[in-house]
């Protein structure tokens, strides 16, 4: 990374607040407006050679015959499985090329990788009937079912693609494996195919460990097998994906400095009992007897002994911040909230996804009415697979839409930083990507930063940590969402250190005040930020509180290019978390919140109001107000769809006042912050001058096939104004002075009883 570029993210600076902390605005239901959205589509007919093209499918078609004539199973009478592809610009599960090609031809979707790229199944009749259109197709030159037009392929499904980051092994050697059937079949099926799998698996030297279902009722079987019948084993048509098991647990490192609390005090603020909460779900909580009203219950998982090695550090951070060492110094501890210690590891090995995934389950069910916060910091060793969601992401994403809980997870850690000379050799390293689960969609993942610098570090203040993974998630999604500190590490003559002016300060097991580093201890910052947030929303809402966060982080860098932006965004998220602008508004920075539903055919247009005081400041030349959109939609998700996994996302639209009084559209370029099929749009828009009065936020909800159109997505929404003018100008009070009450105060209204 060039000093440049090092000198510009230096720039990030701490966004500041004037005046006194006032409440955030809430837009109610009257200042929305409804629009019916009648979507169309059009086929149109591809100018190339029909009938060259119809002969390479029929290809295709005959190639998955023979194939499944050659090799049959119990289910070879029942269905065929087979792969379409279509040209890279085209979604098998877009609106229109969905019904034509595959409903239309009873072709049942299982499962996508590529978004073009669909593997589908239908009953030997039906494929029949497929490959006659197809014959039709060839000999009317593309006049009859023009559907084939579309298709650039038809063919077996390779071993090769089931086989995934599966290690070089001898023949007989045995490989711990994770087998993945094909989605989306019928129970009759799986039952039949799990049998006769297990029977192959026998006969190939191979043994079951495990069998279990995902929470959309796919099999998963983890076995031991030898290398030797690993190809074997994936040709059986049912089989989806093979690939090492996964085992999660805290990446470990080793203190070098660690001071006695003898005399330290601790002081609530509040009765402790009022403190939020954050559930720490790690291997045990060990304090000492003085901090015993920090833990706010136990939920220990069945006939876990546990070591609270990790957990105890993570529980510290959570509880007392990022300032432990000047509270120490200061000897008195004061809590910002307090844990549930949650026990689902013993702390010495790595837990397998089947088993952390059911005590994480446990954990939720047993916990979600006294805090829906969990802070989860392990991760997986590896990087994430390119295309496919992991298991437990997926788990975690199903817990959090079902229950309406929030997990603060890790995007990870590595060595590369012993490895590298720069933060931009580990960054151009695929190996520094983030690891499961923290491409989550819907978990807040959470990177490291550095609060200080060292003259051996690859950091300096304020930059990713050496250690910290990066971006992005599946399908390009934004990860991290947010950044924290989490301490610096550096190489002295080939020793590695911990910078004590950056470290992550933590209390051990043993009552002891440490140093250490890692995304574990960024991600309970941020839990407890959250925490805190969802505890002075109404109903105690944690989506409102996590899109605060994210809506008002520090990320204020200036004049960044869009290759720039996107290497900052790859490292930092949105940026670093800002507690009290996000908890309150204030004269300089006021901001309005929404939380609604809307279907598909839909559309809202949600007003806001800009003050006259604040237009009335316009100079030529000069930055007068920046107006900052953030929504994010909860849409439902499908592990099997690969990059398709988010199966629906609302589009945000910033439209402001022209002269003339009617509405223009004012967003960045680029769809910058506003990308199709992500389900966060976040963007904000720097203003010289404005037309004071109603500007609106247009929101429609696009979704894919499977989703009814009555189907209602949930998003809350943030816009917020901020003076730049430098004039001292009371945004709060121009806003009342313009509409009077009309716009609620946020501690007035009741969230349940909205719509």
């Amino acid at each position: 990374m060039s000093k440049e570029k090092k000198n510009k993210e230096n720039e990030v600076k701490k966004r500041e607040h004037k005046g006194e902390a006032r409440d955030h605005l809430w837009i109610g239901k009257d200042e929305v407006e409804n629009v019916q959205h009648n979507p169309t589509s059009r086929t149109k007919k591809l100018n190339i050679d029909h009938y060259e093209h119809g002969q390479r499918l029929s290809e295709g078609i005959n190639n998955i015959k023979h194939k499944h004539q050659s090799k049959k199973s119990p289910i070879s009478d029942e269905i065929i499985i087979f792969k379409v592809e279509l040209d890279e610009n085209n979604a098998v599960d877009s609106r229109g090329d969905h019904k034509s090609i595959f409903s239309d031809n009873n072709l049942k979707i299982n499962s996508i990788q590529r978004s073009h790229q669909a593997i589908v199944s239908t009953s030997p009749d039906e494929f029949e009937k497929l490959d006659n259109k197809l014959k039709k197709y060839i000999e009317k030159n593309g006049h009859s079912s023009n559907f084939f037009q579309n298709i650039k392929s038809i063919n077996e499904v390779s071993t090769n693609e089931k086989e995934v980051r599966l290690p070089e092994k001898g023949k007989e050697e045995k490989n711990d494996l994770q087998i993945t059937l094909m989605p989306n079949l019928d129970q009759k099926i799986y039952n039949k195919m799990i049998t006769y799998i297990k029977g192959e698996i026998t006969n190939l030297q191979g043994e079951i460990i495990d069998e279990y279902y995902l929470s959309d009722n796919t099999p998963v079987l983890r076995v031991l097998l030898p290398s030797s019948g690993i190809s074997i084993l994936a040709d059986q048509e049912i089989i989806l994906r093979l690939e090492p098991t996964r085992f999660f647990g805290p990446t470990s490192s080793k203190p070098n400095t660690t001071q006695e609390l003898n005399g330290v005090q601790i002081q609530f603020d509040t009765n402790p009992k009022e403190l939020p909460i954050v559930c720490i779900l790690d291997d045990g909580i060990n304090f000492p007897e003085y901090l015993s009203d920090c833990i706010a219950g136990k939920w220990p998982s069945a006939d876990i002994v546990s070591t609270c090695e990790h957990g105890t550090k993570v529980a510290s951070r959570a509880i007392f911040g990022d300032n432990l060492d000047e509270q120490v110094h200061k000897g008195i501890l004061t809590p910002k909230v307090r844990v549930i210690d949650a026990v689902i590891s013993d702390g010495q090995s790595g837990i397998s996804e089947k088993t952390l995934i059911e005590r994480i389950q446990s954990a939720v069910m047993a916990i979600k009415n006294t805090t829906q916060i969990f802070c989860l910091s392990f991760n997986d060793g590896e990087p994430i697979d390119e295309f496919m969601v992991s298991d437990l992401a997926y788990e975690l994403d199903v817990l959090s839409k079902e229950q309406n809980v929030q997990f603060v997870v890790p995007t990870g850690n590595h060595r590369l930083w012993t490895a590298y000379p720069t933060l931009a050799d580990i960054i151009d390293d695929d190996d520094s990507r983030i690891a499961a689960p923290a491409e989550s969609f819907y978990g807040l993942t959470i990177g490291s930063i550095t609060r200080g610098e060292h003259i051996h570090s690859l950091s300096r203040k304020n930059e990713l940590s050496p250690f910290s993974r990066v971006g992005f998630g599946i399908a390009g999604t934004e990860k991290p969402n947010l950044v924290y500190p989490g301490g610096n590490v550096y190489i002295d003559q080939e020793e590695a250190f911990i910078d004590r002016h950056s470290a992550a300060y933590i209390i051990n097991n043993r009552g002891l005040m440490v140093q250490d580093y890692g995304t574990s201890f960024s991600t309970p910052l941020a839990a407890a930020d959250l925490a805190i947030l969802t505890a002075d929303t109404p109903e105690k809402d944690s989506l409102i509180a996590k899109a605060l966060l994210i809506h008002h982080a520090n990320n204020e860098i200036s004049s960044l290019p869009d290759d720039e932006m996107e290497l900052f965004k790859k490292m930092h998220g949105n940026g670093t978390g800002n507690l009290t602008i996000a908890k309150n508004s204030y004269s300089n920075i006021a901001t309005y919140i929404r939380k609604g539903t809307m279907s598909r055919l839909v559309k809202q247009r949600v007003k806001f109001h800009m003050p006259t005081n604040l237009a009335d400041q316009k100079k030529a030349g000069k930055a007068v107000s920046n107006v900052k959109v953030t929504c994010i939609s909860i849409p439902p998700v499908n592990k099997s769809m690969g990059e398709a996994y988010l199966r629906g996302y609302i589009s945000a639209s910033l439209h402001s006042r022209n002269s003339n009084d009617t509405l223009k559209t004012t967003n960045p370029p680029n769809e910058q912050g506003r990308k199709k099929w992500k389900h966060i749009h976040h963007f904000s828009k720097t203003f010289n001058m404005f037309n004071p009065g109603d500007w609106e936020i247009w929101l429609q909800l696009y979704t894919k096939p499977e989703i009814d159109d009555e189907e209602e997505v949930n998003y809350v929404l943030i816009v917020s104004i901020e003076d730049l003018s430098g004039a001292e100008i009371d945004i709060y009070d121009g806003i009342e002075l313009d509409v009077g009450s009309r716009f609620q105060y946020l501690t007035e209204i009741e969230i349940d009883n909205e719509d």
